[in-house]
């Protein structure tokens, strides 16, 4: 027969058990019968106690073992093993009584040859069937948090590979937007001047090469999104030229460990540029800047459109959802008459 895991335990514990009271019984049997000089007669009373207990353990063992209980004989359990256990140990004690083995172990005749072997025995199987119960208690409620812990894991592992494959989805937003946007802005330039055209293009060839080495990761250096997103500038100013100024101020000290969810720097500087009117006389001004504690701001003045482009709801949503998942934070929008603000959390490793 197969036992599954809680029932070797059961085992392994009633078999610990019993080991022990046997060597607790023999060493308390050899201390009475030295001190005492009656060595012989307290080893038989110690070889009738152990051998009572042994076998009050072994057949509610074998019960519980070969007897399984079904969930809907729960209720009747005292039909299924505690009576059996009574019935088998009272009527082997009336056996055992009327054996040979008895006047072996005992000199003093029995009073009671029925009622005292039943009493005898019964209390040495209350007292075995109340440990096995109690072992399975415990046995079970561990059993219990393995499984409760098991299930945290599983989920955690499930939420955290839906986290990433939303994240993904989020990212992958990003690339035809841009693409799309780059390659309008590349067919305008073409017609209005080649020159600039062909200068616009290969920024937009470097810019795309340095975004695919980055699109596995969640999160990059501070330093990488910046210089990531000052390339994504420089090619709007060969769109806008004078009309797209942008100041930097970020102290070297707070790149070394800095960190940004990737592309989001350069998602706000987008969403500036896309949103606002960009003339000679009325430039857009875009100022990135360090704002303690860790957070990185960016600022552009208002510059509204006469006629609004069409929205594809991507934009600073997208990032918003971006931030959630990766760090249960969000980013901080501020908007007065003249001045849009973006605050982006610094990630801290």
């Amino acid at each position: 027969m197969r036992l599954n895991r809680q029932n070797r335990q059961l085992v392994r514990i009633a078999g610990s058990v019993n080991l022990l009271f046997v060597v607790l019984c023999i060493i308390f049997a050899l201390y009475l019968g030295y001190d005492n000089g009656a060595y012989s007669d307290v080893a038989k009373k110690v070889v009738k106690v152990t051998l009572t207990n042994v076998i009050c353990w072994a057949i509610n063992l074998a019960l519980v073992l070969f007897i399984p209980l079904r969930s809907k004989w729960n209720g009747a359990k005292w039909l299924y093993h505690y009576l059996p256990s009574y019935l088998i140990t009272c009527l082997l004690a009336i056996v055992v009584a009327h054996s040979s083995l008895f006047i072996y172990l005992s000199d003093d005749p029995l009073r009671s040859p029925i009622v005292g072997p039943v009493l005898f025995v019964i209390g040495f199987n209350t007292l075995s069937l109340i440990a096995i119960e109690l072992i399975q208690a415990r046995l079970t409620q561990a059993d219990i948090r393995i499984d409760y812990a098991n299930m945290k894991a599983e989920n955690a592992e499930l939420r955290m590979k839906s986290l990433e494959a939303q994240h993904e989805k989020l990212k992958n937003q990003l690339h035809p937007h841009f693409l799309f946007n780059s390659l309008t802005a590349l067919k305008t330039l073409i017609r209005k001047d080649p020159g600039l055209a062909e200068e616009y293009l290969l920024k937009l060839s470097g810019f795309l090469r340095f975004s695919m080495s980055h699109n596995e990761q969640n999160v990059v250096p501070l330093g990488e999104e910046l210089k990531f997103s000052l390339t994504y500038l420089e090619m709007q100013k060969i769109r806008f030229r004078n009309a797209l100024t942008y100041v930097v101020q970020l102290p070297d000290d707070q790149l070394a460990d800095a960190l940004l969810p990737v592309f989001s720097l350069q998602l706000t500087l987008e969403n500036a540029i896309k949103h606002n009117q960009l003339t000679q006389e009325s430039p857009l001004c875009i100022s990135i800047r360090y704002i303690d504690p860790d957070w990185l701001l960016v600022e552009n003045n208002i510059r509204v459109k006469l006629s609004a482009d069409p929205t594809s709801g991507v934009g600073l949503k997208n990032l918003s959802d971006r931030y959630r998942l990766l760090i249960h934070e969000d980013i901080a929008i501020e908007s007065d008459n003249d001045l849009f603000r973006v605050y982006l959390k610094i990630i801290r490793p």
